[in-house]
């Protein structure tokens, strides 16, 4: 069977004739065409800024090989649908929240230390403490952020750092708000030398319980004596654990007089940390 000029061959009774192809059915091909053309675009688009960084309107027109006219009114309708936002640079363009999310590449495009920042300067300027970002590997929590406080310098969780998940605030944030089974996976591995001392089974389920009740983790002396901290779970737009930011200094500035207060700050961090991650934090 074939077809030209506006004419289809037709089979019947092992001969074949020329009939004149419907104009209705060209018409419907020829939305067809246009349609896997726009897809084509939109595609272009969207795997352009999925680079993660915002890309101006005119660069994007020549890597697609389009007038910019044109790519700034796909670009606008895209917007109006939520698959792009504009970009902090005038002209410029990224990923909507809306595509990230229906992709499920959220956690993967935000900085999540950039995104934490703001938080952890205010703990320090509040405070005055050490305040930290950590995120889980494995069995461990690694610190991917530290701004220094102003009393005291620990030489506990340095950048690049890791404690076990059963000591220290941050990692016991992250560990009573994993999934049972991943905790307990987490909690066979061997102690490395150097680590603090293992608590017993009992003394960690009890300790995974008050976190996951009361929201935040209580570090007393467990890491360094006379060093207090407390850390508070980070999700993300689909409510998954993402990391844990906390504070750490001398006792006294931690479990003090100031405790509730201190308490409060590093909740209200933590939150603000998940909402920009895209968690709907309930105020």
């Amino acid at each position: 069977m074939t077809s030209n000029s506006g004419f289809i061959e037709e089979l019947s009774s092992g001969h074949s004739r020329r009939v004149a192809r419907p104009a209705a059915d060209e018409s419907a091909g020829e939305r067809d065409v246009a349609g896997v053309a726009l897809f084509a675009k939109v595609n272009s688009v969207i795997s352009i800024l999925e680079e993660g960084q915002e890309i101006a309107a005119t660069e994007i027109a020549a890597r697609m090989g389009e007038p910019l006219s044109s790519v700034y009114r796909l670009l606008q309708s895209m917007i109006g649908i939520g698959w792009v936002d504009r970009g902090h640079r005038r002209g410029s363009y990224r990923l909507g929240l809306s595509m990230l999310t229906v992709g499920g590449q959220l956690e993967d495009r935000l900085d999540i230390r950039k995104t934490a920042l703001p938080s952890l300067r205010h703990l320090l300027e509040v405070i005055g403490v050490t305040s930290f970002l950590c995120v889980r590997r494995d069995t461990r929590a690694v610190c991917l952020e530290r701004l220094e406080g102003e009393a005291v310098r620990s030489l506990a969780m340095q950048l690049g750092s890791s404690l076990p998940l059963y000591a220290g605030a941050a990692p016991r944030a992250i560990l009573a708000f994993l999934p049972l089974g991943e905790q307990r996976s987490a909690l066979k591995v061997v102690r490395i030398p150097g680590d603090p001392p293992r608590p017993d089974a009992a003394a960690i389920q009890t300790d995974i319980e008050q976190v996951r009740r009361e929201g935040y983790a209580v570090s007393d002396g467990d890491v360094t004596p006379g060093i207090a901290a407390l850390g508070a779970p980070v999700f993300n737009h689909r409510g998954e654990l993402e990391a844990a930011i906390s504070i750490s200094g001398l006792r006294a500035q931690i479990l003090g007089s100031t405790r509730d207060r201190n308490v409060e700050l590093i909740i209200a961090g933590a939150r603000e940390v998940s909402r920009a991650l895209g968690q709907q934090v309930a105020e």
